[in-house]
């Protein structure tokens, strides 16, 4: 009767802990998505967006990279988009396009007449403008952005203990050396210096900085998804949270991590060909070249049917 009652009791304590860490998992969860949901959007984009993912349809997604670090901040400098990209994700053709924009690239502003590099549509007004500078320029739409500060960057690479990266490029930078082909187990800060360097000699410019990123960002996905210790997803979660900012909510991010998950199966890679010119305000920006930049576009849309 003794042990019965036991059984019982260690079935109780089993139970309660089981709800206080689904309560504590709920409230990081809402707590999550309070911190990284901005949305920019009308209603109806957004309704039209949430139709989307409900039926599991093509999307187009503008991925950002910024930096907000203490410098700009205390200059009131604004947040300038330090990484440019833009996807298109197709789960029933299962393939995604990838396409980099140089942050140097000779825009329109939009709502402005100004023509400047189109990093610096962000620091003017947020992913708003970020993505209607996108829209304008490239005619391309876009349905969702998210948007990672590259100063918390480490944060979410320490959180999962490192990442091992085979360097692209031989180069130095900040204290940090790099060597082409050599595979080394990196932390957050030597991570961030790896993606940064574009100026160094051996860096391969803002294309070597493009390709970098892209591999690093591969590599924290494919180990994030993996992860299954609860410590270290709380981990994650106290990074993202507060260096994330997208329209998408917890359950969109849920949908397309588990019914999007075929249109990674074929990450087709669109760099876009241009040459470094002086426009007339005797600065450098990249020009991209024009049959090239609408093939691209062609390729990119083609895979939103």
């Amino acid at each position: 009767m003794k042990k019965r009652y036991k059984i019982i009791i260690l079935l109780i304590i089993f139970l309660l802990v089981g709800a206080l860490i689904a309560s504590y998992l709920t409230f990081k969860v809402n707590r999550f998505n309070n911190n990284i949901h901005e949305s920019v959007d009308k209603k109806e984009k957004v309704k039209a967006t949430q139709h989307k993912l409900k039926h599991h349809k093509p999307i187009s997604i503008a991925l950002f990279g910024v930096d907000s670090n203490a410098k700009r901040s205390k200059e009131n400098l604004g947040q300038r988009t330090d990484t440019l990209l833009i996807a298109s994700v197709n789960p029933e053709k299962e393939k995604t396009y990838l396409m980099s924009i140089p942050r140097d690239t000779y825009s329109k502003i939009s709502g402005t007449n100004e023509h400047e590099k189109i990093a610096h549509a962000y620091a003017y007004g947020g992913p708003k403008k970020a993505i209607n500078t996108i829209e304008d320029n490239f005619d391309i739409p876009i349905d969702s952005y998210m948007t990672k500060d590259m100063d918390g960057f480490k944060q979410v690479i320490d959180s999962i203990d490192g990442i091992k990266v085979k360097s692209l490029n031989t180069f130095n930078y900040n204290g940090s050396s790099f060597k082409k082909n050599r595979v080394e187990k990196m932390d957050g800060k030597k991570a961030l210096d790896y993606v940064r360097s574009r100026k160094e000699a051996g860096s391969d410019g803002d294309e070597g900085r493009t390709k970098r990123q892209r591999q690093i960002i591969q590599k924290v996905v494919d180990k994030v998804s993996k992860e299954r210790n609860i410590s270290t997803i709380n981990k994650i979660i106290n990074a993202g949270e507060n260096n994330v900012k997208t329209s998408f909510t917890v359950g969109d991010i849920k949908t397309l991590y588990f019914d999007y998950k075929p249109a990674t199966n074929h990450i087709g890679k669109l760099k876009l060909k241009g040459e470094n010119l002086v426009e007339e305000d005797g600065l450098w920006y990249f020009e991209p070249d024009a049959k090239d930049k609408k093939d691209k576009r062609e390729m990119y849309l083609d895979n939103l049917k």
